[in-house]
């Protein structure tokens, strides 16, 4: 969610969205994800391949943690909540 200030808009969920995609590789098993603003920040739903949900739940967290210490573009001013 953002850090400070306003609640997220549509277009930071999407950017996110994108950025998401433009940092997993074949390897992460991310095959859908959705995202949606909300007062406290946008939640994102990802739908990863992987044989057990353990390892699935800890590439997704890898992959939003990577893409976030990326610092590209629209990955500033977040930071990361965990729901398993």
């Amino acid at each position: 969610m953002p850090t400070g200030g306003a609640p997220p808009t549509d277009s930071q969920a999407h950017t996110l969205v994108d950025a998401l995609w433009a940092h997993a590789t074949p390897e992460c098993g991310m095959e859908h994800v959705r995202a949606r603003t909300g007062p406290d920040g946008i939640g994102i739903v990802l739908y990863m391949r992987a044989p057990s949900t353990d390892i699935a739940q800890a590439k997704a967290g890898r992959l939003v943690t990577d893409m976030l210490a990326s610092g590209g573009t629209g990955t500033h001013g977040y930071s990361v909540t965990l729901h398993r």
